[in-house]
């Protein structure tokens, strides 16, 4: 499974406009990963959230340390998934916005 990683650093305003613009277009595809939750707080809410639309992870707000150290997002670049029930889930790509 490939997984894309996509990372957006807002340095201007210009920056704001155009990320902000992508992701409102993008939406419906999202699930979010809230990481300053638990793990399994993390998990449940990612299952909750998930149908057949959904197919980004994305992170907001976040420092790329904190992200690298995610079992989530570990998970899914190891090629396991999220695992829930007898499914798994993986992500088309994964967001990372985090302004300056």
């Amino acid at each position: 499974m490939m997984v894309i990683v996509k990372y957006f650093n807002e340095k201007t305003d210009d920056d704001y406009e155009i990320y902000n613009k992508l992701w409102e277009e993008h939406k419906e595809r999202f699930v979010f990963l809230h990481t300053n939750l638990t793990h399994n707080q993390q998990m449940n809410i990612i299952i909750n959230d998930l149908d057949d639309n959904k197919d980004i992870l994305a992170v907001r707000f976040e420092k790329m340390n904190k992200i690298n150290k995610n079992k989530i997002i570990n998970s899914i670049l190891l090629g396991n998934g999220i695992q829930y029930e007898n499914k798994k889930w993986f992500p088309k790509e994964i967001w990372v916005y985090s302004p300056n």
